[in-house]
């Protein structure tokens, strides 16, 4: 056990130290904090996927493969994101990873970087160039599991190089907790979380990342797949925000994690969003779903709220409708939560199962006068950045009508689709008074408040903020 600590302190040592020879700016964390981050919006973005160095666009050949997207290719295009509006990214974990290992989720030595993605240096300068637009970072984290060795058994040039350091293998049975944190998901080799010895050092490489790199807030994957008492000291190491994935609808499940990490995924919340824009059911199932999460929840202004992510299926995939589309982002920006948009999502991306949803963005040559990408930069700049003040949900729910404000903006969503143009009449709540008149942002479509609603007409069923 000496013998492999004092290996992984020595890799960590010879890394960091070389990364603090070579930089020309030592980046600055921007923030640490929930409260830094609830006015915050993030694109996800895959590393290997968003854009290469040199800016070619050819096809990638192989999606379950590395398609040559980089550090500097973000830099290039970093424009192309604060343009629409968001101010913080979340990039893919950081590790050296075994073969095909392109997402980051395959970790092998946790003290060298994947090299497919650049070096140190151009790490840094990422952090750099993106807090110098005002945009923070997330890392991507894993501590659950490593990646497959080639041969079985054999952690050669791993971290963690000895099977004792991992959990025995077995198939997870998810109505055992234990069976949860300790089996190996996918066939990932379980990190032996119990180790003290190998808690200090998941610990010590996260705080040397954030301290190094400056990362402001970590996405922590397979949350659930820890003992829930090891993640408070992982992110007190980290020393900044961090939102955990517990994949589950289960709000009552999920709700008590909260408990160990200042915000996590808003899985609970996800479903309901599929099932009132994607299937078109009554739209009080949103309602309902807030109201458990609030009673299951401490904080749900902290979750991190999405619609498509590298793990489901995307929402164009499962119609076609872009009016749909629109109108559930437009929920996750305006709702309570800070909100995660995933990349490609501004070009109309119809990827459905991994990896089909994590196509290359080179592929659309970073269009800024795509529909959708026109779409986000008013729902962004003009919607969620200029409505303050408390969300109040349910200021009106029918079954094809979701209205809520924000503050003095009333929200209004429809899930009718695109062919929708009929006459709607909407409660506006106790806070907008009779007489006041309302424009929408997408429509300019003016209306005056009259008996405490508002009457319109639907154009193209998309959805309304009305300032």
């Amino acid at each position: 056990m000496k013998s492999v600590l004092f290996f992984f302190a020595s890799s960590l040592l010879l890394t960091f130290s070389d990364a603090v020879l070579v930089q020309k700016r030592a980046p600055i964390a921007l923030a640490t904090t929930a409260a830094d981050w609830k006015s915050r919006t993030i694109y996800q973005l895959l590393t290997d996927r968003f854009a290469r160095t040199d800016g070619s666009t050819d096809a990638c050949s192989n999606l379950s493969g590395y398609c040559g997207g980089t550090y500097q290719g973000i830099i290039n295009h970093l424009d192309y994101i604060a343009g629409m509006g968001f101010d913080a990214i979340w990039i893919s974990p950081i590790p050296q990873n075994s073969d095909n290992g392109y997402h980051g989720y395959w970790a092998t030595d946790f003290g060298s970087l994947n090299p497919n993605f650049g070096t140190s240096q151009d790490l840094m300068d990422l952090v750099n160039a993106a807090h110098d637009k005002n945009i923070l970072v997330m890392l991507d984290v894993v501590a659950n599991h490593a990646g497959i060795p080639s041969s079985s058994g054999d952690y050669t040039g791993y971290t963690f190089n000895s099977a004792s350091q991992y959990h025995p293998s077995c198939d997870i049975d998810y109505n055992n907790q234990t069976s949860v944190e300790q089996c190996w998901i996918s066939g990932l080799p379980d990190i032996n979380t119990e180790d003290s010895n190998v808690v200090n050092a998941l610990y010590n490489v996260v705080g040397n990342w954030t301290s190094t790199y400056g990362f402001d807030g970590l996405r922590i994957d397979t949350f659930k797949h820890v003992r829930k008492d090891f993640w408070p000291g992982y992110i007190s190491s980290a020393n900044v925000f961090a939102t955990g994935e517990v994949l589950s609808g289960d709000a009552s499940y999920v709700g008590p994690y909260q408990d160990y990490a200042p915000s996590l995924i808003n899985y609970p919340l996800y479903y309901p969003i599929n099932n009132a824009f994607v299937s078109k059911q009554a739209m009080s199932a949103l309602t309902n779903q807030i109201t458990a999460n609030q009673n299951n929840f401490k904080d749900i202004s902290v979750l991190t709220t999405f619609v498509d992510n590298h793990d489901n299926v995307r929402f164009l995939s499962q119609t076609s409708d872009t009016s749909l589309f629109k109108n559930a982002l437009a929920f996750i920006m305006m709702t309570e939560g800070i909100p995660v948009y995933y990349y490609g999502s501004e070009q109309g991306f119809t990827g459905g199962s991994d990896p089909a949803n994590r196509e290359t963005l080179w592929s659309s040559s970073y269009d800024t006068s795509s529909d959708l990408y026109k779409f986000t930069a008013k729902l962004i700049k003009d919607g969620r950045q200029k409505a303050n003040g408390t969300v109040i949900t349910d200021v009106d729910v029918q079954d094809s009508i979701y209205a809520f404000t924000r503050g003095s903006v009333l929200v209004v969503l429809n899930n009718q689709g695109s062919s929708a143009t009929n006459s709607i009449s909407v409660k506006v709540g106790a806070g907008i008074s009779d007489g006041t008149k309302l424009t929408d942002i997408f429509t300019n479509t003016t209306v005056t408040v009259s008996g405490g609603s508002i009457t319109y007409n639907l154009q193209n069923g998309l959805p309304s903020i009305f300032m």
